[in-house]
Parts: C-alpha cells; structure tokens; sequence
C-alpha cells in the first residue's frame, strides 16, 4: 500500500512540475511570458534544468537508458529535467499515443520488468492507471489516462 501512494506522489509531483516548475523555467529562459510552436518544439535551459514543449518535443537528455521509451508512434508535447542545486534530479515527459490505457499499461509493465525495475504499484482510479516502480535509489511513475478518439495521454517521471 506504501508503493501505491509513493507512486501516486511521484505522479503528483511530476504534475506539479508540469503546472509550475515548468512555467518558471521557461519564464526565466525566455525573459517573459512565451507561447511554444505548434508545428515544431521549443527548448528552454537555465541553470535549474531544460524544458522542451511543443509538437514532436524531444526525450530529455537525461533520461536513464534502462528506464521506458515512450510507446512506438507517439508524440511528444512536453519534457523536462531538472538539476536543482539543493536536491535530487530528475525528468519528465508527457505525451500522446493512438493507443489504449490497457496496451500502454502492458507495455510499462513489460518494459520495466525487462529493464530490472521492481513495480511496486499499479492503481486504476477515476479512468487513470498509475504505475509506480524503483530501481536502486531512482524512482519512477507513470501516469495513463484515455484523452478520447483512441487516443492516450502518458506522463512518466524518473527521480534520480
């Protein structure tokens, strides 16, 4: 039960550094307010991490080999890492798929098993599936929820 709100916090967390950690790293990357291209990806660093938003959004570069890929065909419209100076690092990446919850969910399960990550929690709850695992120190999350018109939307995070 620990595992499952663990992950939960992890989702949580990522959310939040979605809604605000984001927006203050790109307000200081870009010296304002900003709105991202819609047909290609706009990237952001400062000193706390880099965010990369927009259509086809690339995979932070910090993203650990052994972790999940997102699901073949999918797009990225969100990534994000940080490096705080005080505390740990970590990334984030939301994305859709034409796909269904079930199959993104086996796919995570799958993937996380073969790359030596222990799951330590699955949770459906309000039409989401969470899934929480660690490897070592690292954690990782992963949130999946139906967007409509067979299509997904995923949000996974590692903690490093």
């Amino acid at each position: 039960m620990w595992y499952v709100i663990g992950g939960i916090v992890i989702i949580l967390l990522v959310g939040w550094f979605l809604m605000h950690g984001a927006g203050s790293l790109l307000g200081a990357a870009s010296g304002g307010d900003m709105e991202p291209g819609v047909d290609r990806p706009t990237s952001y660093s400062t000193d706390e991490g880099t965010v990369s938003v927009g259509a086809n959004a690339r995979m932070p570069e910090n993203w650990p080999s052994d972790a999940p890929q997102n699901v073949a065909g999918s797009s990225i419209v969100y990534s994000g890492s940080s490096n705080p100076q005080t505390g740990e690092s970590g990334s984030a990446v939301t994305y859709t798929a034409n796909a269904s919850v079930q199959s993104v969910v086996d796919y995570y399960k799958a993937q996380l098993a073969s790359g030596g990550w222990t799951i330590e929690g699955t949770v459906n709850a309000g039409g989401a599936t969470v899934i929480s695992a660690k490897k070592a120190t690292r954690t990782f999350g992963v949130y999946i929820v139906e967007s409509g018109q067979g299509a997904v939307t995923v949000t996974a995070g590692v903690g490093m």
